[in-house]
């Protein structure tokens, strides 16, 4: 028996008050200033197109560097310091000859399309492979061990390090400065009103139960101009299709993603989880009458639906994203697999209201925390996923409603009988 899950349950009704540190977070990025404020569908959009894109590099007839590019809204960055919108030129001190300027790379074919990923990550779409007789201004052997190191902590930890990024960034820099320019690379956002943005955060709610609470939270996000993402059960035990509905009717800008079971729905209904996913995604869209783009994975109910199997179904069932991995990492990526990387995009969450212990220091806990990640998301340009849940925002609000202490109390033994059979350290009952 483990009674530490019930103790856990307790603490979490009594503490974990969202409002609070949530409100003071909205104020906290409002002061701030250029935080731009979108769900996840629209983050995964922008960083797609700026991924494709590609700057235009020439010379013009007055001797300058004419910078342009065709996305809309972006932004360039000139050697790690200003942002600047193009199109826009810069005085070079050395004399190139009029045209185009091409910067140039020499790659392994096995490498190539990793490459072409993380270039794109980095703003740095106009390089292009060299082909011979040509030299390269990026050799081979300078980017082969640094691909590999990339690639390898991406593998193993869904993100790139620092000192990786850098390393590659100090190549492409050089390269730059050897051809007489500064280093060029499209800002990791866009802008508003030629003002760039610096950093975005896009709030994800993983919503349980307490689907009832969502229009609420969303007026309080209108309030400081943010739209989030709402994570949806369509299998779930805690609403049904008209609770869905009713919600969409009343989401306005706000986005509706699939909180994921299919480990769950594949024993249950499905048969496995490449047909869970395809299945949920399908159903959901069907409530909703219009397309899911994202998927994050639901760990409640005591059972876990993340296997080796979930990466492989999120990408067969045609997602445009997930945000599975609590990466430290603050800009999407496709991670890597065998010969070449994945179509959906990963984009990173960040800290959720329940790893703060819950006790009378939650809120500040929390909101000093959000805090921090924010400022961290900054510094790069990034991009902050706050996970929260809605229950913890009012759950008297959720209880005044008695259709859900209906459904809590069908769910009761069940849950009695799960926390009887497990083991005091076991956190699910699909897993020993």
């Amino acid at each position: 028996m483990n009674l530490g899950i019930p103790k856990r349950t307790i603490l979490r009704h009594r503490y974990v008050k969202n409002r609070p540190a949530y409100e003071s977070f909205l104020e906290h990025m409002d002061a701030y200033g250029d935080v731009w404020k979108v769900p996840q569908r629209e983050v995964a959009t922008w960083w797609e197109a700026r991924q494709a894109a590609v700057l235009e590099l020439r010379v013009t007839a007055s001797g300058n560097t004419g910078i342009s590019c065709s996305l809309k809204d972006s932004v360039v960055e000139i050697d790690g310091k200003e942002l600047r919108i193009p199109p826009f030129e810069i005085s070079i001190p050395c004399s190139l000859e009029r045209g185009e300027i091409g910067i140039t790379f020499d790659c392994e074919t096995r490498h190539v399309d990793f490459l072409r990923e993380v270039l794109g990550h980095l703003g740095y779409g106009h390089l292009t492979q060299a082909h011979p007789p040509g030299k390269a201004d990026i050799g081979r052997d300078m980017l082969t061990p640094v691909l590999q190191k990339l690639r390898e902590t991406a593998l193993l930890h869904w993100n790139y390090s620092d000192e990786d990024i850098a390393a590659l960034r100090g190549l492409v820099r050089r390269a730059h400065h050897e051809r007489g320019i500064p280093e060029l690379r499209l800002w990791t956002l866009p802008h508003r009103g030629r003002h760039p943005y610096r950093v975005c955060v896009s709030s994800r709610f993983d919503v349980d139960k307490a689907i009832i609470n969502m229009p609420l939270i969303n007026e309080l996000e209108a309030k400081h101009g943010l739209r989030s993402t709402a994570y949806l059960r369509p299998m779930g035990l805690f609403y049904g299709s008209r609770d869905i509905r009713r919600f969409r009717s009343r989401a306005g800008g706000n986005e509706i993603a699939l909180h994921g079971e299919f480990v769950t729905s594949a024993r249950q209904r499905f048969g496995d989880e490449f047909q869970a996913a395809i299945g949920e995604k399908k159903r959901l869209e069907w409530m909703i009458g219009q397309e899911v783009a994202g998927v994050c994975m639901h760990g409640g109910e005591l059972s876990h639906n993340f296997s080796q199997n979930t990466r492989a179904a999120i990408e067969a069932a045609q997602f445009k994203y997930e945000t599975m991995y609590r990466n430290n990492y603050y800009l999407p990526l496709h991670l890597p697999i065998d010969g070449g990387v994945m179509r959906t995009l990963s984009i990173g969450q960040h800290f959720a209201d329940l790893n703060v212990t819950p006790d009378r220091d939650f809120a500040e806990e929390l909101l000093k925390t959000f805090i921090d990640r924010f400022s961290k998301a900054a510094a790069v340009g990034g991009v902050f996923v706050p996970v929260l849940h809605p229950l913890y925002f009012d759950a008297f609000h959720y209880l005044c409603y008695p259709e859900n202490l209906y459904r809590l109390g069908a769910y009761l033994p069940k849950y009695v009988v799960s926390i009887v059979r497990m083991r005091r350290k076991q956190n699910y009952v699909d897993q020993t």
